[in-house]
């Protein structure tokens, strides 16, 4: 004998299975992530007080360090939203709430974990002016310099987003499909989110794509837009994987 829910309950229960994943993501990540950026301002300082010891600080510093939080985001992408399976099936949530509260996550994390490093690359900016010394990025995207606080965080934010959706896509496509068809669907989900960053400009795998037609970089607004539809590429292979995803006997959507 089944039991029919009515249409309100239907959309509560979906709103609290959206509200549940997305709140387990996002805060199990930053528990992690809190280590994670003790370790990369140490290892800034670390670094910086070594070259200023034998060599010529030439240009930014932080900018390789904290800048790593995409690749931090990717492996937490793989790991945290797949952690979160068993409690997302045991509270009765769909697909559709997970894939929701997956991708709200994500936003979330890329934002605030953008903010935090455009943060410290600010710290680094009023050091370094403090001490005279330049704090340029070499190659320029968004941002040119440590101190340029929105090009940064717009920067990292979109990055994150991009790396954190694509280690879930991953993670969830071997889940789904096992070693074979998930490493061939590893493949695209791999190439837009690297060719997402290289759009941006910014970070360790920015490549000069203006170069072909004399402009050292893409305009802001095209390598915002070609980001973004990279990161929406990669949402949509991951809708498509959680779409068939087996959660529960009596989970349908």
């Amino acid at each position: 004998m089944s039991v029919t829910q009515s249409p309100t309950a239907a959309r509560a229960q979906e709103q609290r299975g959206t509200s549940t994943s997305a709140y387990a993501i996002f805060f199990g990540t930053w528990q992690i992530a809190m280590y994670y950026w003790i370790a990369v301002v140490l290892i800034s300082a670390a670094v910086t007080v070594m070259i200023n010891t034998w060599d010529e600080v030439g240009g930014s510093i932080a900018d390789g360090i904290l800048g790593s939080v995409p690749f931090f985001l990717a492996v937490m992408g793989i790991i945290i939203p797949l952690g979160t399976l068993p409690l997302h099936v045991a509270g009765g949530g769909t697909r559709r709430s997970l894939f929701r509260g997956t991708v709200a996550a994500t936003v979330a994390l890329g934002v605030s974990m953008g903010l935090v490093g455009a943060l410290g690359m600010l710290v680094e900016y009023g050091v370094f002016a403090a001490r005279d010394w330049p704090g340029t990025v070499e190659p320029a995207g968004l941002y040119d310099s440590s101190g340029d606080f929105f090009g940064i965080w717009l920067s990292w934010s979109l990055s994150g987003v991009g790396y954190f959706l694509g280690g879930a896509a991953v993670a969830l496509g071997y889940y789904r499909w096992g070693p074979m068809l998930g490493t061939v669907v590893m493949l695209p989900i791999v190439a837009l989110v690297i060719g997402g960053e290289i759009a941006l400009g910014g970070g360790i795998t920015s490549t000069d794509l203006g170069g072909l037609d004399g402009d050292p970089t893409l305009p802001a607004a095209a390598s915002v837009a070609l980001s973004l539809l990279a990161s929406a590429g990669v949402a949509l292979i991951l809708h498509r994987t959680l779409r068939d995803l087996p959660l529960s006997a009596n989970s349908s959507t």
